[in-house]
């Protein structure tokens, strides 16, 4: 699905009263899901229960690939398992004929800073919920 055919029911549904998704970090998500627009290295400090958390926005293909590489550092089998999953989905969409559907539940992030009190952590690549974000902003927090 293209950017354009993504965003018009992705606002319907974002219009509605009853949605607790914020309408603004959801087209953000869509920019980075839809690779034909240049929605790259937007940087997004995310506040999520007391802590801050900064990434790069990445589609959902992109953070499997991240995921599956961290993987590889991990036990043999646990890796083994993932990919035959993931091959198996992919499988799936093949015989339909079309992508695999985004879970639009979540956000995924590259180059993580997590910062809680005076504790900070790298991480190599976070997915989150998208509903525990309570605010965002965007570009990197001042260091200091």
């Amino acid at each position: 699905m293209s950017w354009r055919d993504a965003v018009q029911p992705a606002l319907r549904m974002l219009l509605q009263p009853e949605t607790r998704i914020d309408p603004y970090l959801e087209i953000l998500r869509l920019g980075a899901e839809h690779e034909d627009i240049e929605a790259r290295d937007i940087v997004v400090p995310l506040a999520l229960g007391g802590a801050l958390v900064t990434g790069t926005l990445v589609s959902t293909d992109t953070w499997e690939r991240l995921h599956l590489r961290q993987l590889g550092n991990h036990d043999d089998t646990l890796r083994r398992v993932v990919r035959h999953a993931v091959a198996h989905l992919d499988e799936a969409a093949e015989k339909r004929r079309r992508p695999r559907d985004i879970d639009h539940r979540f956000l995924h992030l590259r180059d993580v800073t997590y910062r809680s009190g005076r504790t900070t952590y790298a991480l190599p690549a976070r997915r989150g919920s998208i509903s525990a974000v309570s605010g965002w902003t965007l570009g990197e927090p001042d260091k200091s």
